[in-house]
């Protein structure tokens, strides 16, 4: 049977295997990262060479050009990073920086691919430009179709919400309104003389 008491080279071989664990985890979280976002740009690259191709043969066709792409599947806000600061950065575009390796002896290749897709720059639909490291990004978010829907719409004044108030402000005000009534019951419950 072994014994449950832990000795002084246990304790010292945890204390490595832990700095270690984390630091492995982080390098996991940022190749998945990197892997997701250097496809996001592929995936980009892939539907702006469809559209063009769409639009070169409706020209060649003699039909009216129809102008440069202006949205794309996907690439509209509705699929954004979430920064270590814990801000949403939605993406209209999204590239690579330093996308190659760099050929010549082995230790130049090494290091380049080392770095390659380790940096991005996102644009976003308002027209803002972000560029980030892959370690300040914690995460990717995705909104849903009818999300996406549901959010033009009441930025748009046409939702179910108060006269074209902010998403989520409905609920706000009425869990606001709640407040205050129960404080104002409380409020007149203490004025009120008890009967007797």
């Amino acid at each position: 049977m072994r014994s449950s008491k832990r000795t002084a080279d246990d304790e010292h071989s945890i204390g490595f295997a832990a700095p270690g664990m984390m630091q492995a985890r982080e390098m996991f979280w940022q190749n998945v990262t990197r892997e997701m976002l250097t496809s996001l740009a592929m995936q980009r690259a892939r539907l702006v060479a469809h559209a063009e191709a769409h639009r070169k043969e409706l020209i060649a066709q003699g039909k009216d050009d129809p102008g440069p792409i202006k949205d794309l599947p996907g690439f509209d806000g509705r699929i954004a990073v979430v920064t270590r600061h814990g801000d949403r950065i939605p993406i209209t575009d999204i590239m690579p920086l330093f996308a190659c390796s760099i050929g010549g002896n082995a230790r130049t290749r090494a290091l380049s691919e080392d770095v390659q897709c380790t940096v991005f720059q996102i644009r976003t639909p308002s027209g803002e430009v972000y560029t980030f490291p892959v370690h300040e990004i914690r995460g990717v978010h995705a909104l849903s179709e009818e999300a996406m829907q549901s959010m033009k719409e009441e930025a748009e004044g046409k939702g179910g919400g108060e006269g074209g108030s902010p998403f989520g402000f409905a609920a706000f005000t009425s869990l606001s309104r709640e407040l205050e009534s129960k404080q104002r019951e409380g409020e007149a419950a203490a004025l009120d003389p008890e009967p007797g």
